[in-house]
């Protein structure tokens, strides 16, 4: 009988829930590494943790192929910034739609065009796009002052020039087609610290004066084009 009490004993206090112990900004913290749906499935978790996904300071919504319709995925969208908590800060966001190809047997346009206008936050540090359609205005992130690192990924890029605050540091262009009007794409980014250019189609962008450059990576792949009646002074970098 005094076995049996104490392997009880033993078995409860393994039961301990320390995870609900733990203080609601650094459960806050580790919900914002999850996908978007991940972290917002933590609600039914128990009572407390009903809220604690809406003021997450990192929204990743990435497994676009889960929502089974561009519908559905528009509907999770918008009614996750709907109901997050408006009052709490962003810092970083990562909106990943390549698996959009896949849904509703791709009809319609090839890729999610974003509305073009231009980012306008405070206090977002990291921002990473894949797989849409950006225009001239939403590629000007001067109105984000304290972002710090931008990779961008398997977009159409259509726009002149791709401006960024001083503040950014880190800079990440892979598999994407530049579109131009008048002149190539050019770059400013005068702070960047680190570059990776690569796999990219059509016109090779304009490096504008990156003083404080470090490292840096590029590779053309086979798909570029270079117009030097257009651009006389635009050199291939390899």
């Amino acid at each position: 009988m005094s076995h049996r009490c104490k392997t009880t004993k033993v078995s409860t206090a393994g039961c301990v829930d320390r995870l609900s112990a733990l203080p609601d900004a650094l459960l806050q913290h580790v919900i914002g590494f999850l996908e978007a749906g991940e972290a917002v499935r933590t609600c039914v978790l128990a009572r407390r943790w009903g809220h604690l996904w809406r003021p997450i300071p990192r929204l990743r919504v990435t497994d676009v192929e889960a929502f089974q319709s561009v519908e559905k995925l528009n509907g999770f969208v918008d009614r996750l910034f709907l109901l997050r908590d408006a009052g709490s800060i962003l810092e970083e966001c990562e909106l990943d739609l390549r698996g959009h190809l896949r849904l509703d047997d791709a009809l319609g346009e090839p890729l999610v065009k974003l509305v073009d206008q231009p980012l306008i936050s405070q206090h977002l540090v990291r921002v990473e796009l894949g797989g849409v359609y950006l225009e001239e205005r939403f590629l000007d992130f001067s109105s984000c002052p304290a972002l710090e690192g931008l990779k961008i990924a398997d977009c159409v890029l259509s726009t002149d020039r791709i401006s960024s605050p001083q503040s950014l540091k880190h800079l990440s262009i892979i598999g994407c087609q530049f579109l131009w009007r008048d002149i190539p794409t050019h770059i400013f980014a005068t702070s960047l610290i680190t570059l990776q250019l690569r796999d990219c189609l059509s016109m090779i962008p304009v490096l504008g004066s990156m003083p404080l450059l470090e490292t840096a990576s590029v590779n053309l792949g086979h798909g570029y084009e270079e117009y030097c009646e257009v651009c006389p002074t635009l050199h291939v970098w390899s």
